[in-house]
């Protein structure tokens, strides 16, 4: 299983597995606060070995980890709960549909729709991806966690690095984002408007990183991205 354990900022660190089941690279991050270590996103339940080997790189122990933050209620996020019944995690309310009986019992919390930190994260509330999908901003670091909001799905890391540019990526999504806005019943289907809504949130935020579901972690030029999503709902 092909994998990445890297460190992305003094505060935070990286996991990418690539998930030969979806031909894409599922991604989990660590986040260092007061309280120690904050767990966001946790992979699909049979991957949890493979992280949990990478938190052994640094001496880190899942009961050591402080909390446990799931942007959405998706399997390849939430999956990892089912080992981490002894630490706090949280989900937004309204994707507690989405999470499996048997995962519901090792949920503590859930969160409110904006503002409140845990452990030095402020949480956005999205709602687009699905109903409660959430951005987890880490201030000190200027670190945003925007979960499946904005992802590389399916795509490769350039040059096999977990954070880089990702310029290739970054302007097919742009081109993406131009052509959902031009087809009225694509954006009718999917909720376009309610995407903007959100991706205005996070752009209001300027984070320097964006760290996404999926694939590569986006160190440069993150405010110029997410300008170029905006404009293009008006090309």
């Amino acid at each position: 299983m092909k994998y990445y354990f890297e460190k992305i900022t003094d505060h935070v660190y990286g996991f990418l597995l690539w998930d030969e089941s979806w031909n894409s690279y599922n991604n989990c991050y660590l986040v260092m606060g007061d309280n120690g270590y904050t767990l966001i996103d946790s992979g699909k339940e049979e991957h949890f070995d493979y992280l949990e080997t990478s938190l052994a790189e640094i001496n880190l122990k899942k009961d050591e980890i402080f909390a446990f933050i799931a942007t959405h209620g998706h399997k390849d996020h939430i999956g990892g709960l089912s080992f981490l019944e002894n630490i706090k995690s949280y989900i937004h309310s309204e994707d507690l549909s989405l999470v499996p009986e048997n995962l519901k019992t090792n949920l503590t919390g859930t969160l409110p729709d904006n503002g409140e930190a845990i452990n030095g994260l402020e949480y956005i509330f999205l709602g687009h991806h699905t109903p409660g999908s959430v951005a987890l901003f880490h201030q000190e670091s200027g670190v945003l966690f925007c979960g499946d909001h904005l992802c590389f799905f399916g795509e490769p890391l350039p040059n096999e690095k977990v954070a880089g540019n990702g310029k290739e990526m970054k302007d097919k999504y742009v081109k993406f984002i131009s052509e959902w806005a031009k087809n009225e019943e694509m954006r009718s289907k999917h909720h376009f408007e309610l995407f903007m809504q959100g991706l205005k949130k996070l752009r209001e935020i300027r984070p320097s990183i964006l760290c996404t579901g999926h694939g590569v972690v986006i160190k440069d030029d993150v405010d110029s991205f997410l300008s170029d999503l905006i404009q293009g709902h008006f090309v």
